[in-house]
C-alpha cells in the first residue's frame, strides 16, 4: 500500500511520507518540553474521537511528564501524523538513553506514562509505571494506513536506532489490534508478553444496583447484603462525599495516610513512598475535580474515617484508581471499602455510566463484582542496530545492570520501611521476617 523508500526528511524535525492516495501524510516530531501543552486541544479531541482511556488524555500525559519525565537522559519524542492538514494520529513517545564512557550505546522509546524510574541510565527490564492503559492515539478512519505508516517508519533513521517498548497495551488497544498485526505481516521482529489481567464491570446488562447484585455469584451476594445492612446512620458506618475543595484535599490526604499505613504494616513501601507519585496524584485529583471527573467518597465509623476511594470519570467510564482503608477499624469486617465501590456502582446507574474499570491486578474482591477481564501486554520492537552493529556485550550489560538496579532499589525500600517501623537495631530482623513470609505466600 505504501512504499518505505518514499519516507523523506523535510525541514527541521519534520518527516514526510508519500502516500499513494491523495495528499501525503505529514509527520512531525516534537521534542521540546512544551510539546504536550502545544498539542493539548488537538490531542484532547483526537483522544475523545478514538475513545481513549484516561491515561492517554493530554492532562494525564502532561502531569506524568512534569513529575516523572524530568531526567537528563529522558526527552519527549512525540510523533504526529496529518493528512491534508488534519491530525489523524499521535504516537505519544518519550526517549531514554544509556551511555557508556560518554558514548550513547542504546536509545529507547516508550509511551508517555510508562515507567518513570528515577534513573534512565540502565533502561530497566520491566519498569511497571503508574498508568494502567497506554496506547497510540489514532483517528478510527485511519486505523490501517497509520499502522502501515508506523511500520514503515521503523526503517527510517528517525526510529531505526531505537528499541521501542510499549507497556500496558490492552487487548482492545490500537497497538495490539493494528500495529502488532502490521509488524507480523511485514515480518518485523517483535516480542509480546502478557503483563496483567484487568477486570472490568459491565453495567449494560442490568438497570440498577439491586439487579446488579442479584446477578453476582451467590457468595458475593451474601457479602454484599451484609455490607448493605451495615451502612447507614446508627449502624456500622456512613458514607460521605467530598464536595468543597477543602473536603477534597482533606479526604485525599486521608486516603494517602490509610493507603500507606496498610502497606507499611505488612512491610511494603506503598505507592506514596515516592514523593513524585504523591504530587502527581494530588494534581490529578484537583484537575479532575475541576473537570467534573472526580468521584471521591469516604466511610466513617465510630472511630473516624475507615475507608476512602477515588475514581476518575473519562469518556463514559469510571476508573477505580486508588483506595485506602483501615484493617483495624471497628467496622473492618463489614468491608467499608467494598461499600464505597457498591456506592459508585449505584451512582453509575444514575449517571448512565456503562463500565467501571477495576484496573490492573487479579485481587479476589474484583471477581465478586465481575468475571469480565481484559489483558494488558508489553510489546518490544528491537532497534535495527542491535542485530547489525555487534553491540551484544553492552546490551547484555545494560540488561544485567537493569536487573541489579531494579531489585537492589526495591530491597533498599523494603529495608527503609522496616527502619521506619522498628528502628535501626531491629530493621534487619524485621526485613528477614518479612522476606521469609513473602516467599511463603
Amino acid at each position: 500500500m505504501h512504499n518505505e523508500r518514499e519516507i523523506l526528511f523535510t525541514e527541521g524535525e519534520g518527516l514526510e511520507y508519500k502516500s499513494v492516495t491523495n495528499a501525503p501524510f505529514k509527520i512531525r516530531v516534537y521534542k521540546q518540553p512544551g510539546a504536550i501543552a502545544y498539542l493539548y486541544q488537538d490531542w484532547k479531541e483526537l483522544a475523545e474521537k478514538s475513545n481513549q482511556t484516561i491515561c492517554m488524555s493530554p492532562d494525564w500525559a502532561g502531569s506524568w511528564w512534569r513529575h516523572f519525565g524530568q531526567n537528563k537522559k529522558r526527552s519527549l519524542h512525540i510523533i504526529t501524523v496529518q493528512d491534508n492538514g488534519k491530525l489523524v494520529a499521535i504516537f505519544p513517545l518519550f526517549k531514554g538513553i544509556t551511555t557508556l564512557a560518554g558514548k550513547v550505546i542504546e536509545q529507547r522509546l516508550q509511551i508517555i506514562g510508562s515507567g518513570g524510574n528515577r534513573s534512565e541510565q540502565w533502561g530497566f527490564s520491566d519498569d511497571y509505571g503508574i498508568s494502567d492503559f497506554l496506547d497510540f492515539i489514532v483517528d478510527p478512519d485511519y486505523n490501517e494506513p497509520v499502522a502501515d505508516l508506523f511500520t514503515s517508519l521503523l526503517s527510517n533513521s528517525e526510529l531505526a536506532s531505537h528499541r521501542i517498548i510499549l507497556h500496558q497495551v490492552r487487548d482492545d488497544s490500537y497497538v495490539k489490534n493494528f500495529i502488532y498485526p502490521s509488524l507480523l505481516k511485514k515480518e518485523w521482529p517483535v516480542k509480546i508478553d502478557k503483563s496483567d489481567v484487568c477486570p472490568f464491570i459491565d453495567l449494560t446488562q442490568t438497570k440498577d444496583l439491586l439487579s446488579f447484585v442479584e446477578q453476582c455469584k451467590s457468595n458475593a451476594r451474601r457479602r454484599f447484603r451484609q455490607i448493605f445492612r451495615a451502612e447507614g446512620p446508627d449502624k456500622e458506618y456512613i458514607i460521605e462525599e467530598a464536595e468543597t475543595l477543602s473536603e477534597v484535599e482533606e479526604m485525599t490526604n486521608k486516603l494517602i495516610e490509610l493507603h500507606q499505613s496498610r502497606w507499611n504494616d505488612v512491610g511494603f513501601p506503598g505507592a506514596f513512598h515516592d514523593q513524585r507519585f504523591r504530587k502527581f496524584f494530588k494534581e490529578i485529583v484537583l484537575n479532575t475535580r475541576k473537570n467534573n471527573q472526580l468521584w471521591l467518597k469516604q466511610a466513617i465509623d465510630s472511630q473516624g474515617v475507615c475507608a476512602v476511594r477515588m475514581l476518575l470519570l473519562h469518556n463514559g467510564r469510571y476508573y477505580d484508581y486508588m483506595s485506602g482503608y483501615d484493617d483495624n477499624s471497628p467496622s473492618a469486617k463489614y468491608r467499608p471499602g467494598i461499600a464505597l465501590l457498591l456506592n459508585l456502582i449505584n451512582d453509575s446507574f444514575v449517571k448512565n455510566i456503562a463500565r467501571v474499570e477495576l484496573l490492573r491486578g487479579d485481587e479476589g474482591y474484583k471477581y465478586d463484582f465481575t468475571q469480565n477481564e481484559i489483558t494488558n501486554w508489553k510489546m518490544t520492537i528491537p532497534a535495527q542496530h542491535q542485530t547489525k552493529t555487534g553491540w551484544l556485550i553492552p546490551f547484555s550489560m545494560i540488561y544485567f545492570c537493569s536487573i541489579l538496579y531494579k531489585y537492589g532499589q526495591r530491597e533498599v525500600l523494603l529495608l527503609k520501611v522496616q527502619y521506619q517501623k522498628r528502628g535501626f537495631y531491629k530493621m534487619i530482623w524485621g526485613y528477614i521476617q518479612f522476606r521469609i513470609n513473602s516467599f511463603k505466600s
